[in-house]
């Protein structure tokens, strides 16, 4: 379900610049031209842009200078108060360098202040300080730049995280078939794998038929399965898979049904362990109440009889239709119906909604590989299935024993609540909370594979009494127990300060405390947890509220009994050095009152004891909601 969008063109009679500022900059002594990225810049905040569609680089308030030699410190001295300068260091280590800054109220860039000390001819060498993105790239494939889907670098929380996944598995041993158009098998980014098992459905034949012009399955194909570190164009989500080419030409004919339904068929009964399904009706919303038993057929005997009885895992496109998911992704609760999202963590505006939404995953200008050996970005929830079909291949890879219902609970479970969208409970959705329009949320290949492979599950807390101070507790992921998966350490480091205020950060156990030199600061921490599965890390920015918040508060804890919570005092309105040892005062508080319901949102406990046990509680996910002193806290709970 590729969409294309034409949009028309108009030229702006004039513009005005976003401010006057230098529009080069040294290099050695050589001027080079730099062009302003006027979609992210502000006065203080500038951006250039960078050739082939590389991320614009910014600068910030800093720039170095190089003396010719030591003596010539009073000239910059000079200088820099002449031009509302201050001179911050000297480099400990090349003594001619030095780090300046804009002084509060100086109308220039730093660029352009930068470019006029140079022009005094009394410096030996100047740099602008350009704020590179240095991080390593998880990929020599020469357009991953390009592949937001898999590595966002303008929106890093809007992908899905498969450089971490990487490190794990790239989907070695794992079958992935792709019932579509057929794919251009001789494609140089695809063609090593490509199984050599293949189908016709029209003809009930192989191999698969291939037709020049029909370029819909081999960008899919792209998607799941491009070939990895040969410096070639795009990568796919799980480039160890071996991609099964099933085709049928997608146009209507009489026996349709029959046909895509012996695919289906004949895929899972030749060793398919994943089936991507990029078509529907092209709008449920349009024949109401029609639908075709005979595929269903085909579609249940893969979900019930593929993989040995396990599951064939079957991914289907939830849908252009915006306002509905199509069918058949609408037609069974085992399907794994996918919705797109663009760069930005939005749902796509044609992506389809509704009850039978499960994940998104990005489905908005991405690039894959078409025929003749060429690539090509298109949009639509063709685009986001392949990415889950993927994710559900590097699954398998892990754990190969996983059933369909386990592999679709472990994406559904680690998904991430991408936009600003509001996820709730709902009885019909166990495994998390759900939106409408973004399901379960966007797929984290690393979180997932880290589930199917049984290692830690963690994510952070943050919470905060001082405008300076912040409390992170680590948690478990997903709805998940961080007591019970037998961690055995946990590391919280310091990765570096953001910004001018200096931080520290340090902590013990599931607990790490922040505090800054000033009120507003920010720094990135990196989070380790590790049990005998293995060792799962996470990196997160952390910034305490700015102003300090007021009250009392209070958080629900477990006790070291696994069955037993506590209500306890927050420590945060404590000193630095708490423990969570900090209970109420009174075993019994009659201005606190502590609920416990079911996902079908019936009260199963009640009590206004500050510690009560939840053993009697059958196997199942639960919600403390608790009434402390006018405050409302929840919590969940996975028995």
């Amino acid at each position: 379900m590729k969409i294309k969008f034409y949009i028309s063109a108009f030229l702006l009679l004039f513009s005005l610049p976003l401010m006057a500022q230098s529009n080069y900059y040294y290099y050695k002594g050589k001027k080079i031209s730099l062009t302003i990225d006027d979609d992210y810049s502000s006065k203080n905040n500038l951006y250039f842009k960078r050739t082939n569609n590389v991320e614009s680089i910014q600068i910030s308030d800093i720039f170095y200078i190089k003396l010719k030699k030591s003596d010539d410190l009073n000239v910059l001295q000079q200088i820099a108060k002449q031009k509302n300068v201050k001179i911050v260091h000297r480099n400990m280590f090349m003594p001619l360098w030095y780090k300046l800054k804009l002084n509060t109220g100086n109308n220039k860039s730093s660029l352009e202040i930068c470019n006029e000390f140079y022009e005094t001819g009394n410096f030996s060498d100047v740099d602008p300080a350009f704020m590179f993105n240095f991080k390593n790239s998880c990929s020599n494939d020469t357009n991953f730049g390009d592949l937001w889907g898999l590595n966002n670098s303008l929106y890093p929380d809007v992908d899905i995280n498969i450089c971490e996944a990487w490190t794990v598995t790239e989907g070695n041993g794992v079958n992935v078939a792709v019932l579509d158009q057929g794919i251009d098998k001789t494609h140089n980014d695809l063609n090593d794998n490509i199984s050599s098992l293949s189908y016709d459905t029209e003809s009930g034949n192989s191999p698969s038929v291939f037709v020049n012009g029909r370029a819909h399955g081999t960008h899919v194909a792209g998607i799941i399965g491009a070939e990895k570190d040969n410096n070639l164009q795009v990568v796919g989500v799980a480039p160890q898979a071996k991609i099964m080419s099933i085709s049928h030409r997608l146009r209507l004919t009489p026996n349709i049904s029959e046909q895509l339904a012996n695919g289906i068929s004949w895929a899972w009964e030749n060793g398919a362990h994943v089936i991507n399904n990029s078509w529907s009706d092209q709008g449920g919303k349009y024949y109401n109440e029609l639908y075709s038993a005979l595929l269903e057929d085909a579609i249940n005997n893969a979900i019930n009889n593929g993989r040995n009885g396990l599951g064939t895992i079957v991914v289907f496109a939830a849908g252009n239709s915006s306002t509905v998911i199509d069918y058949p992704a609408n037609s069974n609760p085992n399907i794994l119906a996918v919705g797109s999202i663009h760069y930005q963590g939005n749902r796509s505006s044609f992506s389809g909604t509704g009850d039978q939404l499960d994940v998104v995953a990005p489905g908005a200008n991405i690039l894959s590989t078409i025929p003749g050996q060429g690539t090509e970005a298109w949009w639509g929830t063709s685009m986001a299935a392949p990415h889950v079909a993927g994710l559900a291949a590097l699954i398998l890879s892990v754990n190969q024993h996983l059933t369909l219902q386990e592999v679709n609970s472990i994406i559904e479970r680690t998904a991430q609540k991408a936009g600003r969208y509001t996820y709730t409970n709902n009885s019909n959705k166990p495994n998390g909370t759900w939106n409408n329009e973004m399901g379960y949320g966007l797929v984290d290949a690393y979180a997932a594979v880290q589930m199917a492979k049984g290692a830690p599950l963690i994510t952070i807390e943050l919470e905060s009494k001082r405008a300076n101070f912040v409390a992170a507790h680590m948690i478990g992921a997903y709805g998940t127990d961080i007591n019970a998966q037998g961690i055995t350490s946990t590391t919280w480091k310091k990765v570096a300060n953001i910004g001018t205020c200096y931080a520290n950060f340090g902590g013990r156990g599931f607990e790490g405390l922040g505090s800054g030199t000033c009120s507003s600061w920010s720094i990135y921490v990196e989070i380790t947890a590790t049990n005998s599965f293995g060792t799962t890390t996470i990196y997160r920015t952390i910034t305490p509220p700015a102003t300090e918040l007021s009250g009392n508060s209070y958080r629900i804890e477990k006790t070291s009994d696994d069955h037993t919570y506590r209500i306890i005092i927050d420590p945060l309105i404590r000193s630095s050095g708490f423990s969570l040892s900090n209970e109420l005062n009174s075993k019994n508080n009659k201005n606190q009152e502590i609920r416990v319901y079911n996902l079908n949102g019936n009260l199963v406990f009640s009590t206004n004891e500050t510690e009560f046990d939840l053993s009697f509680l059958r196997k199942g996910i639960y919600v403390i909601k608790a009434a402390v002193n006018e405050e409302i806290l929840t919590h969940k709970i996975v028995r």
